[in-house]
This record gives structure tokens, sequence and C-alpha cells, in this order.
């Protein structure tokens, strides 16, 4: 028996461990702790990463989103339309902007937002799409675009699983954030491109939303001690901009061995009828975040991969909109029917870019084997 966990960081970081012990070496002994030079070099090279004019790093993803909407004016008594079939954050970041987070249907086969139920979700009210690239697989951007540009809506994308995902248009791939106003990406350690903590960031090609946040996260300041407005304190690090700027240099290798990962699931599990394997989009690149399948008898299905050695996990455990904390959002079971399906289905099967051909393939005799006992 072999023992496959969900996730394993160990071999990313061996690999690069005297890089960024070398890195983080150099910024102690000149004492360079809070953001610095080290944070403006990593937004630069993340920039060009996205082939955006600008990148604002922040303490964390969730404030990136956050950052998003209060750059663009968001608040009190607006509406923000996004999905339930998420990490909380993205609706958080709504909430904490005094604005009303609006929950749309997801594709039943992508899991992403359904663009076809999106317009039914606009009010007057409305200011703002956020489409989530969930687990890597990038939204129907082209769709979701063209449907903002007819209502006058911002979108922002929630690329905190998608950084490298790529959209095809006019035969040309384009990373995921060329479709947004701006994206909001994290960098919590089990991200493709992981901080060793916390961190996010965000990328925009509009001058005055990159001058927003950068002033936003440094107590409103744009000249040291000089305050134009209340902000907080948002920084990244200069710590683990240091890191990431090390890792960012591994990110395009680290996913296509991700993508080479889902390839051998895909012809490994293709013709397993009980199983529902992710559904790419004809013009989407993919960077798998996590690799999600959906099961009946989800716990039972879990519990037999585990006695086996393979290691699974949930992403999530109840969609938000069923969630104690948005119960004042005033919606019940049942108005969400396809979403409160695929989240009852989900489960996560093992992801790094060091799995091997002989590790996805013992997790799929073991899946085989379930369904066949």
């Amino acid at each position: 028996m072999m023992d496959i966990p969900f996730l394993n960081l160990k071999y990313q970081h061996q690999q690069i461990k005297e890089e960024v012990f070398s890195a983080l070496e150099e910024l102690y002994d000149r004492t360079e702790f809070a953001y610095g030079k080290t944070g403006k070099e990593f937004e630069s090279n993340f920039a060009a990463f996205n082939n955006t004019e600008y990148a604002c790093a922040v303490d964390n993803g969730t404030m990136a989103l956050e950052l998003c909407l209060r750059s663009a004016g968001i608040g009190s008594g607006d509406e923000v339309i996004t999905v339930s079939n998420t990490f909380i954050a993205t609706v958080a970041a709504i909430h904490f902007t005094g604005a009303t987070p609006v929950l749309a249907e997801i594709h039943p086969d992508t899991w992403n937002i359904d663009p076809e139920r999106i317009e039914e979700k606009i009010t007057p009210k409305t200011k703002a799409i956020i489409p989530v690239h969930l687990y890597g697989q990038p939204a129907d951007m082209t769709r979701i675009r063209d449907i903002a540009r007819k209502h006058n809506l911002i979108v922002i994308g929630d690329s905190a699983q998608a950084i490298g995902s790529k959209i095809r248009e006019n035969s040309e791939w384009h990373s995921v954030s060329r479709y947004a106003d701006m994206s909001a990406y994290s960098f919590y350690a089990g991200k493709n491109l992981g901080a060793c903590g916390e961190a996010g960031a965000v990328v925009t090609d509009n001058p005055d939303y990159a001058q927003f946040i950068s002033m936003f996260r440094d107590h409103g300041s744009k000249e040291k001690y000089i305050h134009e407005f209340i902000g907080k304190n948002n920084r990244i690090d200069a710590f683990q901009a240091a890191v990431l700027k090390v890792k960012l240099q591994y990110i395009e290798e680290w996913n296509s061995k991700r993508q080479q990962v889902a390839d051998w699931y895909f012809q490994e599990l293709g013709d397993v009828e009980e199983l529902k394997l992710p559904t790419v989009l004809p013009d989407v690149l993919p960077v798998y975040h996590l690799f999600v399948v959906l099961a009946d008898n989800r716990n039972e299905f879990q519990d037999f991969l585990a006695q086996k050695g393979v290691g699974t996990a949930l992403h999530y455990k109840l969609p938000v909109h069923l969630q104690q904390a948005f119960s004042h959002l005033g919606y019940v079971k049942g108005d969400l029917p396809v979403t409160e399906t695929v989240v009852k289905k989900n489960v996560s099967l093992p992801m790094f870019p060091e799995l091997s051909q002989e590790e996805v393939h013992y997790v799929a005799e073991v899946i085989k084997g379930y369904f066949v006992k």
C-alpha cells in the first residue's frame, strides 16, 4: 500500500531552500523587514508575469479582494454578484466594504459562475461581478466581460487559485487577469505560488485603482507621514516578498507539472462512470490548484481512500449561502440547487507538482476498487 497525502509542501520547499534562506539572510543582515525594496521588486516581477501595468502586494488574499472593491468606490448600498461555491473570503470581502453580496448559480459542468445566470441577478444597485476561477479553472471570462460591459459593471477576478491560468482569444493565449478590471491573488502557503505565511496581491492596468490600493495599505499615504485619507497597514512584509520573488521563477514549471498530473488523472479515471471529472472549456488553460471530482456517498468514498493510504480534502464542506455567518442574507436550502449538489459531492484528490505517474495510477486503482467493491 502506498501513502499519498492530499498535499505535500516539503518537496517544493526543499528544492528552493538554499535560495530562499540566502534571500532571507540578506534581508536580515540589512534589517529590511517591512515591504521596502524587495516588496517593490516582487510587485514589478508579478505585474510582468501577469502582463499588467501594476501589481500591489498586500498582507493576504482577502484584503486584496476587499481593496479591489474599495478602490472602485464600492460600499454601502451597492450590490456585488459572485458565487456561493467558493472560500468564504470572496463573500466576506464584499461584506467588509458594506456592500451586499448577491450569490448567483454555478454551471453544472465547470462549477464556476454560470454566465447565463448572471443577468437575472443584476439590479440598479449592482456595481460589480466577482467571478471565481475555482480550483485554478478560469471562469468563462469573455462572456462575463461582455455582460459587464453591457450593464456598465466592474469585473474583479478572484484569482486566488489561478495564478498562471490562461484564456485563448483570437488564437492567442492571455493571462486571465486581462479579462478583469482588477484581479486579486492569494499567496496562502498551499497555493500554487505560496508564501511562507500569508500574503496577497492585486494586479490591474488602471493607475487610479493601483494608486488607491497602494495608499490604503500604507495608512492612506504616498509620502511618508503625509496621509490623504484613513487607510490601514496591509503591506506585504519583506520576508514574504523575498520568498515569493524566488518562487515566482519556478511557477510555470510547477504549473506545468500540475497539468501533467491532471492529464494522468483524466487518462486513468476517464472511464469511471460513477465519478464526475472536471470539465475544461475549449479555450482555457487551468493550473489545477486542486483536482476535484464529484462522487456520491462522499464520506464513504473518502473513508475507503483513507484506508488505502490516499489523502483527500473537501473544497468546500458547506456553500457560503448556507453558512451561519451569512444567514442574514436570507438564503435557504434549495435556493442554489446546482451549487448545493456540487458542494455535497465534491472531493479533492491529491494534487501537487511532485506527484509521480505511479502515485496517480495508485490513486486511480484505489478509486476503481471502491466502485467495484
